[in-house]
């Protein structure tokens, strides 16, 4: 009965999506292969040959021209509180993805998506050259936000109404830190189960990169914006790494829909309406891709009982995961419920010491490193975002960020030390 209902409705917004695109252009939606005929590598942006990124921008120029942007930027907005604040998040993202780089391969058989891994320039953004007129330009232009420069200068965009392509950076001329990719990676050791990791990496680094670049980037129809595909598949590389570290990932996932309906491998994607399960293998049918700094998935068939699927509604709200933020704020655990045990940087506040500047003439040189600021309460109730999982990820990620800056300074002293 859920699975005919939810076949419906994906029928319902196909047609009212197709309904309003179609007067602007064909938008092609192309079926998943059924096997590989070849495994393509995803590489971060700034590596690529000068070559591979004019291939890359030549291509999705073309797709702008054609106005598949709006079309994706459609879709997505459409059916945004079905895809954002459950676990359909990154199943329905990787295969948005691969429906983009499919579009792409249309166009250039050779195009491939580069990712764009924001954690290399997370204290500054502004010296990220992805964000550089060599690239995909900058922050919009004062008078009325447009994008100006980069490969995407001066865009157009006709959905949701016809305007220019826009970015209005969430402090004026700065977008505020990103997540560090410690802090990340802190994410990938201590969730243990699906619900877990895409909440907090959902309400915690993903968001802050739609907050801090602003204009369309902040809203559901962010994928008008090229960023937007390169920002998600780091998302996407991200989720693989985390899939990497346990075979049981690759089969299953666990949690619950925007209906409250439990989520498994065998549940359909909205819109798409193909089984999240199709979808957890990068390398796998009609997806065919991995990522250059991550090992191909190589999957072994897992023993009955480890395709049983966790139970998120306990696994996530666990309060030996987090700090609480009050104690009438954090549900109670259930009675006999096993509470996994996390490594103690993840739970244990930090202590008065991990916040001390030294003292020393030489520890005064170092200037600590900003954390990212918090999500806007007005654009978390607009986006669905569980606005006490993102308060505890702010306050996770500046714990991390100020053990980056102790060592710094540490290390500094340790520096002067040494040179005496």
């Amino acid at each position: 009965m859920v699975g005919r209902l939810l076949r419906y409705v994906c029928i319902f917004v196909v047609v009212a999506f197709v309904g309003e695109v179609a007067a602007k252009s064909v938008f092609p939606m192309p079926q998943l292969d059924a096997v590989c005929t070849r495994t393509v590598v995803r590489k971060d942006i700034v590596t690529l040959a000068p070559a591979e990124l004019e291939r890359f921008i030549r291509t999705v120029k073309e797709m702008h021209r054609r106005g598949w942007m709006d079309g994706f930027g459609s879709m997505h907005n459409h059916i945004s509180h079905q895809i954002h604040g459950n676990e359909h998040f990154f199943a329905w993202h990787r295969r948005f993805l691969r429906h983009f780089e499919m579009l792409m391969q249309e166009i250039d058989p050779e195009a491939i998506l580069p990712y764009w891994n924001w954690a290399t320039h997370w204290q500054n953004p502004l010296t990220d050259p992805v964000l550089s007129s060599a690239y995909f330009g900058g922050n919009g232009r004062p008078s009325d936000n447009c994008v100006v420069d980069g490969a995407e200068e001066r865009w157009g965009r006709n959905y949701p109404k016809r305007n220019c392509l826009t970015r209005k950076y969430r402090y004026g001329t700065s977008t505020g830190a990103f997540w560090p990719m410690r802090a990340v990676r802190d994410v990938m050791n201590t969730a243990v189960t699906h619900a877990q990791f895409r909440s907090r990496i959902e309400n915690g680094p993903h968001g802050i990169v739609h907050l801090g670049l602003g204009g369309d980037f902040e809203t559901m129809w962010a994928p008008v914006d090229v960023l937007f595909f390169m920002h998600h598949a780091m998302l996407d590389k991200v989720w693989a790494e985390w899939q990497s570290r346990d075979q049981i990932r690759f089969h299953s996932v666990d949690g619950y829909d925007a209906s409250r309906q439990p989520v498994m491998a065998k549940s359909l994607m909205p819109f798409y309406g193909e089984e999240v399960g199709t979808a957890l293998l990068t390398n796998g049918p009609g997806y065919c891709y991995i990522y250059d700094d991550l090992p191909a998935p190589v999957v072994v068939n897992p023993k009955r009982a480890a395709r049983v699927a966790f139970n998120a509604e306990l696994n996530t709200t666990s309060a030996e995961y987090y700090r609480p933020l009050a104690p009438p704020l954090m549900p109670a655990v259930a009675a006999g419920h096993i509470i996994p045990t996390v490594p103690a940087r993840f739970v244990k506040p930090a202590g008065k010491a991990l916040f001390a500047k030294e003292e020393s003439p030489e520890s005064a040189l170092i200037e600590d490193f900003a954390p990212p600021p918090p999500l806007n309460e007005s654009w978390m109730a607009k986006m669905n975002v569980d606005v006490e999982e993102a308060e505890r990820m702010n306050r996770f990620v500046n714990n991390v960020v100020a053990q980056i800056n102790s060592e710094r300074r540490q290390g500094s002293n340790a520096d002067a030390q040494d040179q005496n």
